[in-house]
């Protein structure tokens, strides 16, 4: 595989540990590797943890303002060949589905990323439900992956039958290739 751009997206939920584990597994692939984050992936990893990780800074609401004055969620969509989302969570895929874009992540998203793919992990229950199904079902309509999530022991310690939790970084790896591998959008 060629070298890509892969803007990774962590988000609010617990496996968003499990990013910098991600983002060395796109990088030793040799890949450029740039991370965005959500106020709400702070609460779960500290911001010097993914900058160390993606061996540069964090994009962030905080500087959604490049010091050229253009606006850094388009100049990272044209960027990156592949935005990756992880972990991808109930809200950041209906924020996406509806058009929401009040962050640097969600608007990231919407504002022409060549390719999207989304690494679920939530609640079982949040993943089966309808309106997180419909989000998903539009957004796949719009060409975008989906990765997970996988079934087993939750971050809560909880072993609710379902899928739900994060997929394995060798696995989120491997569908990030696959998409930056296949033409179409």
């Amino acid at each position: 595989m060629e070298r890509a751009k892969i803007l990774v997206c962590v988000t609010g939920g617990i496996a968003a540990y499990k990013a910098p584990g991600i983002i060395r597994r796109l990088r030793e692939a040799n890949h450029e590797v740039r991370v965005a984050a959500t106020k709400a992936a702070f609460r779960f990893i500290p911001e010097e943890t993914l900058s160390i990780a993606a061996g540069g800074k964090v994009h962030t609401d905080e500087t959604w303002w490049e010091e050229s004055g253009r606006v850094e969620h388009v100049s990272l969509a044209r960027w990156a060949d592949l935005v990756l989302v992880a972990p991808a969570t109930a809200d950041s895929m209906a924020r996406a589905a509806i058009g929401l874009g009040d962050d640097l992540v969600s608007s990231t998203v919407l504002a022409g990323a060549k390719k999207v793919l989304w690494a679920s992990a939530m609640n079982p229950e949040m993943w089966a439900n309808p309106a997180t199904r419909r989000n998903v079902e539009t957004l796949k309509g719009w060409g975008h992956r989906f990765v997970g999530p996988a079934e087993g022991l939750m971050a809560s310690a909880e072993e609710l039958p379902g899928f739900g939790r994060l997929a394995e970084e060798a696995d989120i790896a491997a569908a990030a290739e696959e998409a930056l591998g296949d033409t179409a959008r």
